[in-house]
């Protein structure tokens, strides 16, 4: 074949067209084309440097954003303490109005109020006179000042400007210097004031603007260690990075560690020998990039290795933003792109002289008898042949020509039994694909490009109630409707445009919502995707819907669930403030009254405050139990005869017009509970019914055992067990939606004198039981509370104790005997010692538990000790076990705001809940028994 002269001269034309065609094609688009590499590798560096340019406009931004809105919040708790002191005065001077006290004793107890108050960081609440003259300052350097010398840093008078501003508008806000408590420097302060014209006074308070500015710098410091961390992972080409230094020539961020927080100042550019700062300046003004001389790594102190720069100017903080890279490295791109196609020309002069040198070979050959048989064989021919017999190239093809056609006539009768065994296995296999698609519990459906369902299974079509066969072929708008098909379109199009998408949506069914969650995943058909990829365009979609309205009610439940027990924390903690506040206060009214009963009109004063005090003391009490911080003592209990006595209590405190139902004689249901606390939340839900039942109704009280398995419909999702169910249902008014959905949320009430802590106990009690509580109620139909609590086996009854054992101890025979008193608060402390030494003890005091073990180690004969639980150091618990080791004899009080978990008390001690009142404090020490001598 080589020797013939037809195929050298094609052969050698092509070899010759493909030689040129490569040359010209190298010679005019590889230089541009590295070229064009290189401008794309520099340009790529600016955009870099573009986009963390605007990353920290973006943080500039939302600082400002971050301390507009700080101050905007100051300014409205400014407003809301300033309301809260201008109530409390007005509430002095009613009195005043009312003839109670004069208006010098109601001016004279204002003043003293707002002087003690305190809140924030330090801040209080102060007040002047239309003379510039200072009535109430915490500071008593200002306390009775005329102060219209103050001055601000402008020059103008401080206090008449306010003054003239409240007498003009009313209110206020004004920025001043002032000093700050205990410091010698003013500092920017934000003040409210309010007019009084009643009383002639003019009120406000405010706070230090340098807090704002120390949040806002905070979150600034934050910030910049995020935007550190992003740039130090950032690369440009290989080795290139990006740094900021700010106007005064101090690295702000660099890659390295090592060179943050210096100055480079004076570090010389080798090609200007200016220094490269100011050089990096001068291109961040032109907008141009710095090209300069510089070391590499591996090459140190050898400043001749080329490297390029684009600068931009952050005005906001005085940045300066650049990009780094060697010169050679963006250019590397480039070579190897050209050296790429270099290689790529090579191989495909390669391939076209081998595909030429077989395409010669081929068209150089007489084909003319093999294309007629050819053509033979298309039209269905399988038994033609060539008939050429040669001993040359032509005589070879021709007979590999009639082999390759018989060999086909063969094959053709062997596939054509295959595919009819194969579709018959096809049908099978799409039968029983058919019926396990239809069988899992998943929605499964097809469409086509236009729409038209191509695919439904079984569920799918209950879901959209038709019947399976119907829907295929038909239009989805038709098949869901066009209200369901606007909310779909959005997500089809999103499918149809090759992207897997995921959405959930709600649709009312069978009187209620049902949720699913769908995915809809594009089918590609075969051929070339709009951009010339590799991926077929989307041909369709396949539908997968599940129904997710179970996982979304227990998602809610949670929730919910975690809210409450996030607002359960905040009551603990507040009843537990309000407690240390409340045994203050009952101790102080208590000693008043014993000392100053002679003083004629005093008690009439002094008993309403008492009671007053003791109702706080109960609130705080339903707040620990909706915060489950009450003291529990679960024993079994026998809840049907409880009820029953119960009933007994209650229908001769409910009007007659309301029937009461409870459990009859001779059942029995055990449960494991707190009974005095289960007592409360019964009979706190039996006059939530009484109430809601002003005309009259029923109130029915329902127990059973009730197997529980995966239940959610109480406020959290119950854990499989046997549970003692306890219904309480009456005929009542009920609760509107709003209302059911915060039933159980402290200081909520719907009605008009209600605390708004009923079902809060009742809530906190249940969950502190390890119980589920669940309310069902509509308007007008009455409400059904169901409580789920653990059941107990039944024990024997006890004998009931004799009540003259149980009498309350006595107070006396404790004359002349030591106590010591450990409380941190110095308040209840002096309250604790005025009682103990009105019960004849003489005191020794300690403010936390470390100083009072020291004490009892060191003095001899304490015969009682009475600390507080929670104490800095030392805990009472463990200072009560201590005093016990050294003295056995010793009687042990301990005293505590809400319940934790005490540790190993002494089995002896007595637990003395605040608020007390002296008669509890005698009963403690009376339980308190004294151990014999071993």
């Amino acid at each position: 074949m080589i020797r013939s002269p037809l195929f050298l001269r094609l052969f050698s034309a092509i070899l010759i067209s493909l030689g040129l065609f490569s040359a010209a094609a190298y010679v005019f688009s590889v230089p541009f084309i590295e070229e064009k590499a290189y401008e794309i590798e520099r340009d790529a560096s600016r955009t870099i440097l573009d986009n963390v340019f605007e990353l920290v406009s973006r943080i500039r931004g939302g600082l400002e954003e971050q301390r507009v809105a700080t101050v905007d919040s100051y300014k409205t708790r400014l407003r809301d303490v300033l309301e809260l002191a201008v109530g409390y005065i007005e509430h002095v001077y009613a009195r005043a109005d009312r003839g109670e006290i004069t208006m010098e004793q109601a001016r004279r107890e204002a003043m003293e109020g707002l002087r003690a108050f305190r809140y924030g960081n330090g801040d209080y609440v102060w007040a002047i006179g239309y003379d510039s003259v200072i009535l109430s300052h915490p500071s008593p350097d200002y306390q009775g000042r005329k102060a219209d010398d103050l001055r601000d840093n402008l020059g103008r008078h401080i206090l008449p400007t306010i003054v003239a501003t409240a007498k003009r508008e009313g209110e206020g806000f004004q920025t001043y210097p002032w000093w700050r408590p205990n410091g010698d420097e003013r500092a920017p302060k934000l003040s409210f004031f309010k007019d009084l014209p009643r009383r002639g006074i003019i009120v406000g308070t405010g706070a230090y603007l340098a807090d704002v500015d120390a949040e806002v710098e905070r979150r600034k410091a934050d910030a910049i260690e995020d935007l550190r961390q992003a740039l130090r992972k950032l690369r440009i080409a290989r080795t290139g990075y990006l740094y900021i230094f700010d106007s005064a020539n101090r690295m702000i961020i660099h890659p390295n560690s090592n060179i943050e927080g210096t100055a480079f100042g004076d570090r010389l550019n080798s090609a200007t020998g200016r220094p490269i700062a100011e050089d990096l300046k001068v291109a961040a003004a032109k907008g141009e990039p710095l090209t300069y001389l510089w070391d590499k790594p591996d090459d140190p102190g050898n400043y001749a290795y080329e490297k390029i720069s684009w600068v931009r100017h952050f005005e906001g903080f005085d940045w300066y933003i650049a990009s780094s890279v060697y010169v050679d490295e963006l250019r590397r791109s480039s070579v190897v792109l050209g050296n790429r196609i270099l290689a790529i020309g090579m191989a495909l002069m390669a391939a076209g002289s081998l595909l030429g040198y077989i395409a010669v070979g081929r068209l150089v050959r007489p084909l003319r008898r093999l294309a007629d048989t050819a053509v033979q064989v298309r039209a269905g021919d399988l038994g033609a042949q060539s008939g050429i017999r040669r001993s040359d190239e032509i005589g070879l093809l021709a007979s590999a020509f009639d082999g390759m056609v018989r060999q086909l006539r063969d094959t053709v009768a062997t596939l054509d039994s295959r595919v009819r065994d194969r579709t018959a296995a096809l049908a099978e296999a799409e039968t029983r694909q058919r019926v396990i698609l239809d069988a899992i519990p998943a929605c499964i459906a097809g469409l086509d490009r236009d729409g038209r369902l191509t695919f439904a299974n079984l569920r799918w079509a209950e879901l959209v109630g038709r019947d399976k066969a119907a829907v295929i072929g038909r239009d989805l708008a038709s098949v869901v409707g066009r209200r369901a098909m606007a909310a779909l379109a959005p997500h089809l199009d999103r499918c149809l445009s090759g992207e897997v998408v995921t959405f959930e949506y709600a649709f009312p069914r069978n009187g209620g919502t049902m949720v699913t969650k769908t995915t809809l995943i594009p089918h590609r058909g075969e051929g070339r995707g709009k951009g010339g990829g590799d991926e077929g365009m989307v041909t369709g979609l396949f539908v997968l819907t599940l129904d997710i309205t179970d996982e979304k009610q227990t998602e809610r439940q949670l929730v919910e669930a975690q809210r409450l027990k996030a607002v359960g924390q905040l009551s603990g903690g507040l009843a537990h403030d309000f407690n240390n506040l409340l045994s203050i206060i009952i101790g102080n009214l208590s000693a008043a009254r014993d000392r100053y009963s002679a003083v004629e009109g005093l008690d009439a004063y002094l008993e309403p405050a008492q009671r007053a005090s003791r109702r706080g003391a109960d609130i705080t009490a339903r707040l620990l139990a909706f915060s489950r911080q009450q003291p529990l003592k679960p024993e079994p209990i026998e809840l049907c005869g409880l009820l029953r006595d119960m009933a007994v209590l209650l229908r001769r405190s409910f009007p007659s017009s309301i029937a009461i139902g409870v459990p009859g004689e001779g059942r029995e249901c055990w449960t494991i509970a707190d009974q005095t606390q289960l007592e409360n939340a019964l009979v706190n839900l039996a006059i939530n019914a009484r109430d809601a039942m002003p005309n009259g109704g029923r109130l029915d009280i329902a127990v059973g055992i009730r197997k529980v398995e995966g239940d959610q419909s109480f406020d959290e999702p119950v854990r499989s067990d046997d549970y003692l169910e306890i219904r309480v249902t009456d005929t009542g008014t009920g609760f509107t939606p709003e209302a059911l959905a915060r039933a159980v949320e402290p200081f909520f009430t719907t009605k008009a004198l209600g605390s708004g802590l009923g079902l809060s106990m009742v809530y906190g009690f249940v969950k502190q039981s390890r119980g589920y509580l669940r309310i069902d109620s509509r308007r007008g139909e009455g409400t059904a509370v169901t409580l789920l609590l653990p059941r107990a086996e039944p024990v024997p009854r006890l004998q009931e104790a004799d009540p003259a054992a149980a009498a309350e101890p006595q107070s006396g025979g404790w004359s002349g005997q030591l106590a010591l008193v450990a409380e941190d608060n110095d308040d209840v402390r002096q309250v604790m010692r005025r009682q103990l030494v009105d019960l004849g003890f003489s005191v020794v005091e300690a403010a936390s538990g470390d100083e009072a073990a020291e004490l009892v180690e060191q003095i001899d004969g304490l015969s009682l000790l009475v600390s507080d639980i929670v104490m800095p150091g030392l805990s009472g618990v463990e200072l009560a076990r201590r005093a016990r080791l050294m003295r056995p004899a010793m009687r042990v009080v301990l005293v505590s705001g809400f319940t934790v978990e005490y540790g190993d008390v002494p089995a002896d001690a007595v637990i003395l809940r605040k608020p007390w009142d002296k008669r509890d404090l005698v009963a403690a020490i009376g339980h308190a028994a004294e151990p014999a001598p071993a």
